[in-house]
Parts: structure tokens; C-alpha cells; sequence
């Protein structure tokens, strides 16, 4: 059996400069456009968390606010497609409900208008009792029937945690498993 390692002191005098914080980096102009299109390419941004991010590498407020302008107006960032995108995946692939996209993109810092206007247009509010019901039997496919207290319960959960309202969700499965809900005293 091997010994174990020990811990070691870090020594004071270091003389490499990986200990200095990112936010003292001294980024030029063409480095953090740079820096802002490798993070763009990895995946889309909204604005404000952009901004964080190359405030975070650069601190040079200025700077960063140059940086969104160009980006802006190169169309590298756009809010409005960045929301249409967000709602588009998290509704076909996640089931998200209606009520947890807008939250979660509130979260982000996006302009709130922005947001209701997209989900207008997107996801209506009438479309959240199909998508409550493509969210069940995607989850029910994974379930093996007769359906139990225990597995009812899950699924309950399920689509508490996708967002979808609580007397949305008791109203459809009791109608799909009425006759195998017990009711209780």
C-alpha cells in the first residue's frame, strides 16, 4: 500500500504569474473581441451575461461596453434570437412549461418585455396544456404500467419540476388514470 500524500505548504515566493487574478489581464481591443467570439463560438449569449464574462476577464468597463456595441452590430449578438432559441430548445426538447422558461430567462437579465413578447409569438399560453401532455407521455414511456401511488407521485414531480402548474397537472392525470387513482378519506 502506498503512503498517502501530504499536504505541502505553498511557498511565498512564487515567482510565476498564474497566481495574479484574471481581472488584472491587460486585454487590448482586439483581444477581447477575440476573447468574445471564442466564447460566442462555443455557444449563443445574451447580452448581459456576455458582459459579465468580459468584465470578469478584462474590468475595463468601457472597453467591454465597446466590445457589445461592435458585436451588436456585427449581429454576432442578438437578444431577441438569443430568447427565440432558449424557448424553441427548452420546450421541444426539456418540456419546459411556459411559466419556467420565462423564469429562467428572466434569471439571465434579459429585458422582460423582450421576454413576454417572444413567448407571445413562440409559446402561447394555450399551447401549455399540449405541452403538459407531451411532457406526460414522454415520461410515461418510461414507467411501466399499472400505475401506483409511488409512480404517480413521480411523475407528479416530474412535471412540477418542468415548471407546469399543480392544478394543470392533478386534472390531467386524473383523467388519464381515474380509474386507477384511489380516492382518499
Amino acid at each position: 500500500m502506498r503512503p498517502k500524500k501530504r499536504w505541502k505548504e505553498p511557498s511565498t515566493n512564487s515567482k510565476d504569474s498564474t497566481s495574479e487574478p484574471k481581472s488584472n489581464r491587460g486585454f487590448t481591443d482586439q483581444e477581447l473581441f477575440a476573447f468574445a467570439l471564442k466564447k460566442l463560438d462555443l455557444r449563443p449569449y445574451p447580452t448581459s451575461e456576455l458582459r459579465k464574462k468580459l468584465l470578469n476577464a478584462s474590468g475595463d468597463k468601457a472597453l467591454v461596453d465597446t466590445i457589445i456595441q461592435r458585436l451588436t452590430a456585427c449581429g454576432y449578438i442578438d437578444d431577441r434570437r438569443y430568447v427565440e432559441l432558449y424557448v424553441q430548445s427548452n420546450r421541444s426538447r426539456k418540456h419546459h412549461s411556459r411559466f419556467r422558461i420565462e423564469r429562467e430567462l428572466r434569471a439571465k437579465g434579459l429585458d422582460p418585455a423582450l421576454i413576454d413578447h417572444v413567448l407571445e409569438e413562440v409559446y402561447p399560453p394555450a399551447d401549455d396544456s399540449a405541452q403538459l401532455v407531451s411532457a406526460l407521455g414522454k415520461k410515461l414511456k418510461t414507467l411501466s404500467l399499472p400505475m401506483d401511488a409511488k409512480k404517480l407521485g413521480r411523475l407528479y414531480n416530474y412535471l412540477v419540476r418542468r415548471g407546469f402548474q399543480e392544478e394543470a397537472i392533478h386534472r390531467e392525470l386524473t383523467r388519464r388514470f381515474k380509474n386507477q387513482i384511489q380516492s382518499e378519506p
